[in-house]
Parts: structure tokens; sequence; C-alpha cells
């Protein structure tokens, strides 16, 4: 995600226009339209200042890689609509099962 996509984001969060972010950040209107569009990129503090004059804050970490997901997601995609809907009825019916099995168990002394 780009820094104006950041600002732009936490800026709508807040309910603030342009303007108004601009005035708390002591910069104008167009600084801040020139960001959010992609026209020039804010230096990472300064999307840090920006989302905190929102009232927010921003959180960066950095995880180990897990492709798992995107293998399963490319696994997904190859299947047509019909078949992932069978999936996911044949999922949804499975974990149905399984939570009527525990609701027996925990009836049962």
């Amino acid at each position: 995600m780009r820094g104006g996509s950041i600002i732009r984001e936490a800026r709508k969060r807040a309910g603030l226009t342009q303007r108004q972010l601009a005035e708390l950040l002591t910069t104008t209107q167009a600084v801040v339209a020139r960001w959010e569009t992609g026209k020039s990129s804010p230096a990472f503090d300064r999307v840090v200042q920006a989302v905190r004059a929102c009232g927010l804050d921003l959180s960066v970490r950095i995880v180990n890689r897990d492709d798992e997901h995107s293998l399963l997601i490319d696994d997904a995609l190859r299947l047509a609509p019909v078949e992932r809907l069978e999936r996911l009825s044949r999922s949804r019916s499975a974990l149905e099962g399984l939570a009527a099995n525990v609701r027996r168990r925990n009836q049962d002394p």
C-alpha cells in the first residue's frame, strides 16, 4: 500500500477534509492531494505524522512469509465458480457436522 493511500484512509476514517489534515500538518491541501493521488510520495515519517494527526496510529511489522494461503487461493482460482461453491458447501456441511458432534459430546455425561 502506498503512503498516500494510507494517508487517505486515515483521513477518511477521521472524517477530515484534505484541507483540515493539511492544517494539522502545517502544509497545504495541494500537498495532501498529491500524496493521496500518488503524484508525489511522502516520506515514511510524514505518513506516520499524517496518520497520527488523524487520531490514529500506524503499526508496521515484519513477519515470516507464509505462502500457504496463496497456494490455497491459487488452487481455488483454478476452479470454475460453480466448483468453488460446491467446495464451500461441502466445507460448510463438514463444519456443521463437527459442531453437532461437539454439542452431542458436551451433552453426554
